[in-house]
């Protein structure tokens, strides 16, 4: 290989890893620890995370208080249960503001599939609990991701694969990353790049060219990168949307983000139904996107492709079950709120 050549995909490597997380939206963390590919489970939460005077508790979707701020953080609720911290240890709460797991993690993931990643406070490697507290899978992973469609994603010794709800390396640890499972598919990067595999650790997608970046797939369609660019492929691995974009998001209501300087929505064919004029867009929900102009998110309707909320706000997230998160203030100083689909607020923002 010409060094110069190998250089430049080194280069090209690092600058899409680098923007991966907000070019597919809300993909994993890069930090050393259990990593969140999105949200755990697609069940709507009936209990949101509020800050009063710097504790935390939760409301509900009419805005009231139904657990009392007590903890000094707190998650979103998946698969009934909320991870929450006091000091350094984090535990678990139900949707009855019961602390049904005390506060004894040093680090917490969210339920899924009856299971959740965490890492002991004397610990240095990640194991899974169930929603009693007790030890599922002993700590023996480096980092842990949230089990979907039966498989959760564990790094041993550097290497990735993938473990059952039992416990047992169902997929052996033979990847440089790994994605969590969608729709039967898994994304991992071997030495070549990145294919598919299947739950049985089968290779069922390994196209001709090399590609950069792999996402989930969503709706039979699947994010990916080359060198010209980000497209999207089928479940047979064809591409079915010319790589063509600097940024491209899962599709969710049949429209993705994709978008050069500015940031559009196509369709399922790659025709663009909401003209780039966004800095950044997140999946549809409800009807509604969240978008940001300059440094100010709204909300943007499907059917329409216009402006529905004209409220701005400094940060905006995907609605569920009618009720979005909002955040105002700025970046030293930011309150958390929520509002229904009409824009109005149901939580006022706080902090």
């Amino acid at each position: 290989m010409n060094p110069t050549n190998k250089s430049t995909r080194v280069k090209s490597r690092a600058l899409l890893r680098a923007c991966a997380a907000i070019a597919l939206g809300m993909l994993w963390s890069s930090c050393d620890f259990f990593a969140s590919d999105e949200s755990a489970d697609s069940a709507i939460p009936n209990l949101h995370p509020v800050q009063v005077d710097g504790q935390w508790g939760y409301v509900n979707s009419e805005g009231r208080i139904t657990v009392v701020p007590a903890y000094d953080a707190a998650e979103d609720f998946s698969d009934g249960m909320a991870a929450v911290q006091t000091g350094t240890d984090w535990g678990y709460v139900n949707e009855a503001g019961e602390l049904v797991i005390p506060t004894q993690f040093r680090l917490a993931g969210p339920f899924s599939e009856g299971l959740a990643p965490v890492r002991g406070a004397e610990s240095s490697t990640y194991g899974f609990i169930d929603r009693n507290g007790n030890e599922a899978i002993t700590p023996q992973f480096e980092v842990a991701r949230q089990f979907k469609e039966g498989l959760a994603a564990v790094r041993v010794d550097g290497q990735w694969g993938y473990v059952d709800t039992n416990g047992s390396l169902a997929i052996p640890p033979l990847y440089s990353d790994a994605r969590s499972f969608s729709e039967g598919l898994a994304a991992v990067e071997d030495v070549d790049g990145w294919v598919y595999i299947n739950r049985r650790g089968d290779v069922v997608i390994n196209p001709s060219f090399a590609m950069e970046f792999a996402g989930d797939f969503s709706e039979g369609l699947a994010a990916f990168a080359t060198a010209s660019g980000w497209g999207y492929l089928d479940t047979d691995g064809s591409p079915a949307i010319t790589p063509q974009f600097e940024s491209a998001g899962p599709f969710s209501e049949g429209l993705a983000a994709v978008g050069s300087e500015l940031i559009g929505y196509i369709d399922t064919s790659g025709r663009m139904v909401i003209s780039e004029q966004f800095r950044e867009g997140r999946p549809f929900s409800d009807g509604l996107a969240a978008v940001r102009f300059n440094n100010q998110w709204t909300y943007v309707s499907r059917k329409s492709g216009t402006i529905s909320i004209e409220r701005a706000f400094y940060q905006a997230e995907e609605f569920k079950g009618g009720i979005a998160r909002v955040k105002t203030g700025n970046s030293e100083s930011e309150r958390v709120g929520y509002i229904d689909r009409n824009g109005d607020y149901i939580w006022y923002p706080t902090n």
